[in-house]
Formats: structure tokens, C-alpha cells, sequence
């Protein structure tokens, strides 16, 4: 029986039984892996805090015929403050959709796992502002997963100059030769283009420096969600959720 020692992070569950659950658990050193957590519900059981959504844990694993079993967990962040605001739990949800759509089982994803960590940690704490951390994990997740978008050139010709479109359909900046290439594209802002970049490169923990005039976020906001949607080929309802309540603060 093979013993498997890793941190994880749980993404999702599914209760079973009268005290179980399957785990959807995104680990460092196995990917992203389903796990039974036996009788974690029973109010003294020594599995509960590492069986709760978002619990960062160190774990002890052992493979069974179809699952994973959590043989013990110690828990090493339940990012609380995440759940004591509406807002901040609906972008936790979303995150966590997002990182689970990405990742296929048992396939290696330590950066996506340190990504994701990272994000949930200053998401908790208020380091950052909610709307730089959202566009930053993002575009640093679709990055990870083979959508990094075309910023620095046309991405119809390859030009590298008069960048002034942004084509989500195409995956990136069109130049003025080709903006008619996708009668979609949204034209840019002076600045947006090189905030795209900032918000690739930059490391999470280096986002509290960042400020991005709110004409730009706003455009790049709206820019990257579609980009989402249309290169992972679904709609997140927990996206549509936080934009709901983002209509209702601007009202």
C-alpha cells in the first residue's frame, strides 16, 4: 500500500454516508486528486478541519482501488476570514472552480498549487485590493494552463506595433492592420496592454505595490472574464454570482 506524504488544499466535496466525504483535494506533489475522509463529520474527529473547503493541510495519503484515503491531516490554514464576507467567499469559491476545471487527476501541478495557496492567503488578509488579486490569478492560472494571451504582438500577423484591440476570440492584442481580423474586439486603452503584462508577470505576493487607473481595470476586468469563459469553454456560476453583487454596489 503506497504512503503518500504532501500538502493539499481542498477545492470541493461531496458528503456521503452518514459521516464521510470525497475530497476534490488539489495537492503539491500528485495534482489534483479525489480522497475519502472517513467519518470527518463526526464532530470529534481528528479529519474535520482539513476536510472543510479551502483547508490547507499537511497530509498523510494512502491509494486505494478507486480513491485516495485520508489517513491523517494536520491543518495548517483554514483561511477563516474568507467565510466572514460574502465577497471574499464567492471570489474563494471561484477560484478554487477555476483551479479544478484546469487540472486534470494525477497530473503534476505544484505551480498552480503555490498560485492558488498564495491567492486564497491575501484574499484572506486584505493585503490586496480583491479586484487586482481576481485579474492577477486569472491571468496567471490561464498562463499555467496554455492560454497565456498575446500582448506584446498582433495576434492575427504578429506585428509588433500600433497594438490597439484586443480580440478575446483570437486570444490577444490586434494590431491597426487587423483589427476588422474579429468584429468583436474591444479597443484599448492607453496602458492596458502593458497592465496585462504587469498582471502576468508580477508575483502575488508583490501585488499590494500595484495601482491601475480604473478605466483600465474596468476594461481589463471585463476583458478577462470573457477570456476565461471563451478559452476554458464554460461559464462559472460563481463568477455570474460575484458579478450580481458587483451591479448592486455600483447601483
Amino acid at each position: 500500500m503506497a504512503i503518500i506524504k504532501t500538502q493539499g488544499l481542498v477545492l470541493k466535496y461531496t458528503d456521503i454516508n452518514e459521516a464521510d466525504r470525497i475530497l476534490t483535494i488539489l495537492t503539491r506533489s500528485k495534482g489534483k486528486i479525489k480522497a475519502i475522509s472517513k467519518g470527518c463529520r463526526r464532530p470529534k474527529s481528528s479529519l474535520l478541519p482539513s476536510s472543510e473547503l479551502f483547508a490547507f493541510s499537511e497530509l498523510i495519503l494512502y491509494k486505494g482501488t478507486n480513491f485516495y484515503h485520508v489517513s491523517t491531516g494536520e491543518l495548517r490554514e483554514s483561511f477563516y476570514n474568507i467565510r466572514n464576507d460574502l465577497l471574499k467567499l464567492s471570489y474563494a469559491v471561484y477560484f478554487a472552480e477555476l483551479a479544478d476545471t484546469v487540472t486534470d487527476e494525477d497530473m503534476q501541478s505544484e505551480r498552480l498549487f503555490l498560485l492558488l495557496s498564495r491567492t486564497l492567503y491575501y484574499l484572506s488578509n486584505d493585503e490586496i485590493p480583491i479586484g487586482i488579486l481576481s485579474c492577477a490569478y486569472q491571468m496567471q492560472l490561464m498562463d499555467l494552463s496554455g492560454f497565456r494571451p498575446l500582448i506584446l504582438k498582433c495576434a492575427n500577423c504578429g506585428n509588433e506595433e500600433s497594438l490597439w484591440k484586443f480580440s478575446v476570440d483570437l486570444g490577444g492584442a490586434l494590431c491597426s492592420r487587423c483589427f476588422t481580423a474579429d468584429k468583436n474586439a474591444v479597443k484599448l486603452s492607453p496602458g492596458t496592454l502593458e497592465t496585462f503584462g504587469l498582471l502576468l508577470s508580477t508575483p502575488i505576493s508583490r501585488l499590494n505595490t500595484m495601482k491601475i487607473d480604473n478605466t483600465i481595470f474596468i476594461e481589463i476586468d471585463k476583458i478577462i472574464d470573457a477570456f476565461v469563459q471563451k478559452h476554458l469553454d464554460k461559464r462559472f456560476k460563481s463568477m455570474d454570482f460575484i458579478n450580481n453583487i458587483k451591479n448592486l454596489e455600483r447601483e
